[in-house]
């Protein structure tokens, strides 16, 4: 099983010119990717371990055209 270590960070940029404070992580924390998994299906974990403020949508018409 390989797998890519990598660094995730969310932003949360729906409103750009309000100016309050978003509790975003200061480092990113390192999230281990399995190569032989497809990223669609591993992007729960990481918006599970980010704890990212807004819901994971997927659109049909996105994936079929990423295929």
């Amino acid at each position: 099983m390989a797998t890519i270590t990598c660094r995730v960070q969310y932003l949360e940029d729906s409103d750009p010119f309000v100016c309050t404070n978003f509790p975003e992580p200061r480092r990113p924390p390192p999230y281990d990717l399995d190569e032989n998994i497809a990223l669609i299906e591993q992007i729960a974990g990481v918006h599970k371990l980010l704890e990212a403020p807004l819901k994971v949508t997927l659109r049909s018409d996105s994936l079929s055209s990423s295929l």
